[in-house]
């Protein structure tokens, strides 16, 4: 989606004084044109779903089943990639669909807040390009999402129309939304919850669209309702309030009971971060709010434990350990309203960590950069990189393809990556896709102010850049990097951060098929360089640029010899939409190459290997640095 584009609407409705008496459980309405109760009798064992006029057919999958809803049957999803797919294009069924009025009604239950969610959906929203429609839920409000030929600017425009009374997470309600031709309107429980005219004429479809009960989905998002669904209606008419009011009071039988919950998950697999020689911390998200322990020792007997609050995310700060020890460590949660003979619980599987190294031990750690909406490959890189047992994982930003997307966070990076995030502590910085959203920080806890800041490992110290905020000559954290690499005892001094110093790329920073590039990131070139070199850097890691670059050493923008400058690698290989370079040779690259990959770089006293990996596994760049001494 593109965020500029979003027409998100808070109107205050105007009910009161719009309903009358008039208005009750006796007026009638039309019969739907489609209708679906989820009735045992209409689902398969192989998951087939039929409309209960029998002339369509669905598939369920993900976690999206028929279950008992107390009084009756309904569909209950837990958020992992559950939907029930109708159509992957939604030409087959034009018949089916509205083409300029059109209302759409469904019995909801939202177990948790989330940027989008819907309940019926056939769209295409993918950056500028948005056309089709929705129902569905955005940050708890009801929302009805539409784009028509009236406002068409080229390649469609979305009006998402939001309710502004909120849905109590847990609770059953209706939700309605209905288009005239000329009106935009969404209800809550009966009752208009806000109107736009934003939109006008017949309804601007796609050439192709996926038809979704139950999801959020297009070409390239994926957003899956949490909670229950019954009664899915469509009709190819605008409803009046009065009918939607109707329709509201028809209540299904499920409805009368409390809802059943998603059953309780690890949402979040246990992932660790900032490790210490004496302190690690363990995190975990489960589905619900939850009581939890974590278990750890130096066995797999364990023997020891730190409890955490109720939450849904935990940070679990370990203490008193010792430097460069193994040790095992287990998690457990429980709600703790589970009212039930045998508790709900969840617990991870029995994992390692270990501590950070002496100063004269030699130790490893995988570099890896823009792992964006790519799941495969992050999963693929996670996968090669347990195979070097690296004592920790260092990312440079755009960990995610959009940072205010919950759905990224934990079903695409931290689904793809539990196999190493479990094991090894990551130490991340910010890209500018993170977006500085607060589910960055909520997942993540640094050292204050959390952007940037500094820790050891080994003989080495590392300092890690926020490059999306601004660097200037006397930005704060210029400031603070010049004092902190001065204070540095160190043999090897290691900066990274998002934005490149210098990178061959075609375009970005100057299109180098047309004219001049200025081969870099213009603040990073001008303000960080000159610190980097004045206290002796060894290397600088970044992401951004989607491909793989190893400069010589420089030194007053010139290459120099081995051990007299700063050797600059671009790793933004892990999984966003590959890049190309520029047609021409620049002056500072040593080593190029288009391709998702990953580094492994470990540390000997005064050595540094430098080795890149593709994702088949395959070396194909390596270098050895020797500690040049000047600052040692």
């Amino acid at each position: 989606m593109n965020n500029s584009r979003w027409l998100s609407l808070y109107i205050v409705s105007l009910i009161g004084c719009m309903l009358t008496p008039a208005m009750s459980e006796a007026t009638d309405h039309p019969g739907a044109d489609l209708r679906w109760d989820f009735r045992p009798s209409f689902v398969s064992d192989e998951g087939e779903v039929r409309s209960r006029d029998g002339e369509i057919y669905g598939k369920l999958s993900g976690d999206l089943n028929l279950a008992d809803g107390g009084s009756g049957p309904l569909l209950l999803g837990g958020g992992a990639r559950g939907m029930l797919l109708l159509t992957r294009n939604h030409q087959e069924m034009m018949e089916y669909l509205p083409e300029k009025e059109f209302t759409i009604s469904c019995w909801v239950v939202l177990e948790e807040v989330m940027e989008w969610g819907s309940v019926f959906c056939c769209l295409q929203d993918n950056g500028g390009f948005e056309k089709g429609w929705l129902l569905g839920t955005r940050r708890g409000a009801p929302c009805l999402g539409l784009a028509s030929v009236g406002s068409d600017d080229g390649d469609g425009m979305m009006t998402y129309l939001e309710g502004t009374t909120r849905m109590d997470l847990g609770k059953w309600h209706h939700l309605a939304g209905s288009y005239d031709g000329e009106k935009m309107k969404i209800y809550l429980d009966g009752q208009l919850a806000g109107e736009s005219d934003l939109q006008s004429g017949a309804i601007l479809y796609p050439d192709r669209a996926p038809l979704v009960i139950g999801a959020y989905y297009d070409d390239n998002e994926h957003h899956p309702h949490v909670g229950t669904m019954q009664d899915m209606r469509l009709w190819t008419s605008a409803l009046t309030a009065a009918e939607v009011k109707s329709v509201s009071m028809e209540r299904p039988n499920c409805v009368e009971s409390d809802p059943p919950r998603p059953p309780l998950t690890m949402a979040v697999a246990p992932y660790l971060q900032w490790a210490t020689q004496h302190e690690i911390t363990v995190c975990f998200e489960t589905s619900r709010t939850t009581f939890a322990r974590v278990e750890f020792g130096t066995t797999s007997e364990m023997g020891m434990s730190v409890t955490s609050s109720e939450s849904k995310l935990h940070h679990v700060r370990l203490a008193d350990l010792q430097p460069g020890t193994p040790y095992f460590y287990r998690v457990s949660a429980q709600p703790r309203d589970s009212g039930q003979d045998e508790p709900e619980a969840v617990a991870s599987e029995v994992l390692t960590f270990q501590t950070a190294s002496d100063f004269d031990t030699a130790f490893g750690f995988l570099v890896v950069g823009d792992t964006q909406n790519n799941p495969e490959v992050t999963k693929t890189v996670s996968d090669l990189a347990w195979g070097y047992r690296p004592n920790f994982i260092v990312h440079c930003g755009d960990l995610v393809g959009t940072g205010s997307n919950k759905r990224e966070w934990v079903h695409e990076f931290f689904a793809a990556a539990k196999g190493i995030l479990g094991r090894y502590a990551m130490f991340p910085t910010l890209g500018n896709h993170e977006q500085n959203a607060a589910l960055y920080y909520d997942y993540f806890k640094m050292p204050e102010p959390e952007y940037y800041y500094q820790y050891r490992w080994g003989n080495t110290d590392f300092f890690v850049l926020d490059t999306n905020k601004p660097i200037s000559k006397n930005s704060e954290q210029v400031e603070w990097l010049d004092a902190a690499l001065a204070a540095s005892d160190a043999t090897w001094k290691v900066v990274y951060h998002h934005h490149p110093a210098w990178t061959s790329d075609e375009n970005d920073y100057g299109d180098t098929w047309k004219g001049f590039s200025s081969q870099g990131f213009p603040p990073v070139q001008d303000y960080l360089v000159p610190i980097y070199e004045k206290h002796d850097v060894d290397v600088v890691f970044n992401g951004h640029i989607h491909v793989y670059e190893r400069t010589w050493p420089i030194r007053d923008r010139k290459t120099v010899g081995a051990g007299e400058g700063v050797i600059y690698i671009t790793t933004g290989g892990g999984g966003g939409s590959l890049e190309d370079f520029a047609p021409n040779r620049t002056w500072f690259s040593c080593n190029k190459r288009v391709g998702h990959h990953f580094l492994m770089v470990n540390v000997n006293g005064s050595q540094m290997e430098i080795s890149a990996y593709d994702t088949s596994g395959r070396l194909f760049d390596r270098i050895l640095l020797e500690g040049r001494g000047s600052h040692r």
